[in-house]
This record gives C-alpha cells, sequence and structure tokens, in this order.
C-alpha cells in the first residue's frame, strides 16, 4: 500500500510537472506572438487583395497600429495561449496629474467613484503633497510632520511613485478610494456608511499623461474634462464603426482624414482599403464628435507608444500568466516592468 501511494503521487507530480513545462513554453510562445504583432503594425496595410492569402496576424496588427487594443486566443494542439495588448496611454499617467490644471479630472474621477464633494481637496492636496519636491504641506494636505507620526512612521516620497499600488501610503488614499469599499468603515451605522468604486484601474505610472480615445475604457474616458458618461459612449461607438451602417459620420470622416480612399492613396492595382473608424488625429476625434469643448484637446491623443501585455497558457487544468509593461521604439521591443506568476 506505501508503495502504490508512493508511485501514484510520484506519477501525478510528474504529470504536473510535464504539463507545467507545457504551459510555459505556451505563455513563451504568447510572448513571441506579442512581439511580433508590435513589430508587425508599424508594416501592415489594410488594402487586401480578394485572391492574396489570408494573413491571420493582419487585423490585431491593424487594430495596435490603430491605437486599439488587440486580443489573440490561439490554440496549440490541446493548450491555449491567450494574449492582451493593452496601450498603456488608455490609462492616466498618475504621475502627471500634478497641479490645478488636473483638479478638474480628479474631480470627476471623485466623482464617478461615488465620493462625496467634501473629499475632494484634501484628496487632492494629499497627492500633490506626495509627489511634488518640497516638504512643506498645502492647506489640507499632509507631509513628513503627518507620515512620522504613523506607526511604522515613514517620509513623504516627493518625487514621483514607481507603482499606483504605493498611493496606498498616501493620507487619504486608503483601500476603499483605490480599490473600492466603505470609505467611512468607522461609522457604525450601516445606513450612513459610504459605499465608493476604486479608481485604481484608472491609472498607470507610463505614458505622456494624454488619454488615447482608440483604446480607453468607458470608465476612463467619462474622466476626461468635457466627457460625459452619453459621450462616452458616442465616442466608443464612432471608433469601432458600430453605427457605420445607420451613419455616414465615421466612414466619411475615416476617408476624408487620410486626404483620399485607400486605392488612391495605396497606389496598388486590386486593392481595396478596409473600413477603419478609429480616430486618425485629435483633429479627426474633435470633428468626428459633435458638441465636444476645445478645452478636451489638450488632454487626448490617438496614437500608443507604450504597451500592457497580459499572457496566459493555459493546458490540462493548469495556466501560468505574465503581465508585463513594452515599449517599442520601431525596431526593438523593451520592457519596462515584468510580472511573472511562480
Amino acid at each position: 500500500m506505501s508503495f502504490a501511494l508512493d508511485a501514484m503521487i510520484e506519477g501525478r507530480i510528474s504529470t504536473y510537472v510535464r504539463q507545467r513545462r507545457r504551459v510555459d513554453y505556451l505563455t513563451q510562445s504568447g510572448v513571441a506572438i506579442a512581439e511580433m504583432l508590435l513589430e508587425k503594425k508599424n508594416n501592415v496595410s489594410s488594402a487586401v487583395s480578394a485572391d492574396a492569402e489570408e494573413d491571420r496576424w493582419k487585423q490585431p496588427a491593424l487594430r495596435l497600429k490603430r491605437g486599439q487594443t488587440a486580443v489573440i486566443d490561439e490554440e496549440i494542439e490541446d493548450g491555449i495561449v491567450h494574449v492582451e495588448i493593452i496601450p498603456e496611454e488608455a490609462r492616466w499617467n498618475v504621475n502627471l496629474l500634478v497641479g490645478s490644471n488636473y483638479d478638474e479630472v480628479w474631480e470627476q474621477m471623485f466623482t464617478n467613484a461615488g465620493i462625496p464633494q467634501e473629499y475632494f481637496s484634501e484628496l487632492i492636496d494629499c497627492w500633490n503633497d506626495w509627489i511634488d519636491k518640497d516638504s512643506l504641506p498645502s492647506s489640507d494636505g499632509a507631509e513628513d510632520d503627518y507620515y512620522s507620526t504613523l506607526e511604522p512612521p515613514y517620509k513623504a516620497r516627493n518625487r514621483q511613485i514607481d507603482t499606483v499600488d504605493e498611493m496606498l501610503l498616501i493620507k487619504m488614499f486608503g483601500n476603499a478610494v483605490l480599490n473600492g469599499g466603505i470609505l467611512n468603515p468607522e461609522e457604525d451605522n450601516k445606513e450612513l456608511q459610504i459605499h465608493v468604486r476604486g479608481i485604481k484601474e484608472l491609472f498607470t505610472t507610463y505614458g505622456d499623461g494624454k488619454i488615447n480615445v482608440n483604446s480607453a475604457p468607458m470608465g476612463v474616458l467619462m474622466t476626461i474634462p468635457g466627457i460625459d458618461e452619453m459621450t462616452a459612449g458616442a465616442i466608443i461607438e464612432e471608433r469601432e464603426g458600430v453605427n457605420a451602417g445607420m451613419s455616414t459620420i465615421g466612414r466619411t470622416a475615416s476617408r476624408s482624414s487620410s486626404g483620399s480612399s485607400g486605392l488612391s492613396s495605396g497606389g496598388v492595382s486590386g486593392m481595396e482599403e478596409e473600413e477603419d473608424y478609429s480616430f486618425k488625429s485629435v483633429g479627426d476625434f474633435m470633428s468626428r464628435i459633435p458638441g465636444l469643448d476645445t478645452g478636451v484637446s489638450p488632454f487626448i491623443d490617438t496614437q500608443a507608444k507604450t504597451f500592457r501585455l497580459v499572457i496566459e497558457g493555459r493546458a490540462g487544468g493548469i495556466s501560468h500568466k505574465i503581465q508585463a509593461i513594452a515599449e517599442f521604439d520601431g525596431k526593438t521591443v523593451r520592457y519596462l516592468q515584468w510580472r511573472e506568476d511562480p
């Protein structure tokens, strides 16, 4: 019985090790796919030929070229590799949300999260004090004189943060503000407790501080000054061509922004241009979304240079995940951050 038990355990361990090795190879394949698509996006064209062999990597490469998110599920034998390539500029670079120019951005974030207005001033001042270079607290902020009284004590960073999670160290930016929950847990009366949504997913520590309107989700779009829920929904529908069959707004702007149709601009006989509803420039965006205030333009962009890679290999009930931040300079992929499941 002891021998049989040992043999069974060793057999299961061997099976797990083999499956885990296969899953590791799947994630490595996912990394290769992501790097290939980042390289391919620079040269891919939306012009297609009726008799050309179908390129299964073309569509995700086109989406990346247009500043959009690409998602791939590739089956390899009885395993699968899942790859997400997300423009990092779809989020706010929190390190650049400093100063009165961004107070409206913060206020819109807090409003959408359900945080009462009386918290706004203290939250903004505490953030500015944490990241500014001096040690002088703002009227509602906090510097070393506050953080030194905590247990354990620490100092304000007074420079840019490396990760969004570091915001948990800042006065007022507790777990509820970042991840969602009860803002005032000390309140015993449940009817008076304030339930809020987290704002952590709105942030990154990379990018130039502008929002890529071709890939930003609804929650991020709604934090851009001058854009409400209805306008954010219209932006998403327009960039994806949802109403293309009922309206020619997106189609016309797409063609006119490039100055000509795909046939004439490509100059290739027998080729036709796939419909592209992405925003080509800030001017194209402003012209295609009616009613926008011109004050929106300093906060937005339409291209992506930095990407968040989410790669997961799955086989035999085992999974392995890699999350990375990658920058592509046109020739090589450079990794700025890498996190891998053990």
